[in-house]
């Protein structure tokens, strides 16, 4: 595993232009369906509709790969039985409250399951089949190194590549 970091720090500022340590204000990547944006504290992720689920899958295993304590929050709007389905599916309740005859739930998707991570692949594709883009926010502890990982695990899926690095001012 320390060979693995190791490897990803030699890559990371002599490959990549413009990214010094601790500098960094946003580092932005993708290809021309995918758009990841990612702080030290949240990653953005904006997908077009030709992406495939295959794709957004990868994205969200990739993202747990290098920090598998990220998640994102979903409200949804369901009948109060069907709060548990919710969490069979790996995702962790956070509030809930009645919204005209139904219940409008808040979870925490845990990127730490892996059924979790599955569900959400599916509600994400079915989503963005209904819509032109989908974007969604992801919270992690991602610092400098944890983002060029992410870089590199997802530097496969075809013409990905960096399209913005922002610093801070010197």
């Amino acid at each position: 595993m320390l060979q693995k970091e190791n490897q990803f720090q030699e890559k990371g500022s002599s490959k990549i232009p413009g990214l010094g340590p601790q500098n960094l204000i946003s580092f932005e990547m993708g290809n021309e369906n995918i758009t990841l944006i990612c702080t030290y504290g949240k990653i953005s992720m904006s997908l077009n509709r030709q992406v495939t689920d295959y794709a957004i899958g990868k994205i969200l295993k990739s993202i747990s790969v290098v920090d598998n304590s990220t998640s994102h929050e979903m409200e949804i709007l369901c009948d109060f039985d069907d709060i548990p389905l919710y969490q069979t599916m790996g995702y962790t309740l956070v509030a809930y409250g009645r919204h005209n005859g139904k219940y409008r739930v808040t979870f925490n998707i845990p990127f730490s399951s892996e059924k979790a991570l599955y569900h959400l692949t599916v509600s994400f594709f079915k989503e963005l089949e209904k819509q032109k883009t989908l974007k969604k926010d992801f919270y992690w502890n991602g610092k400098d190194n944890d983002i060029l990982k992410l870089f590199y695990e997802l530097k496969d899926m075809g013409n990905w590549d960096v399209k913005a690095v922002k610093n801070k001012e010197q």
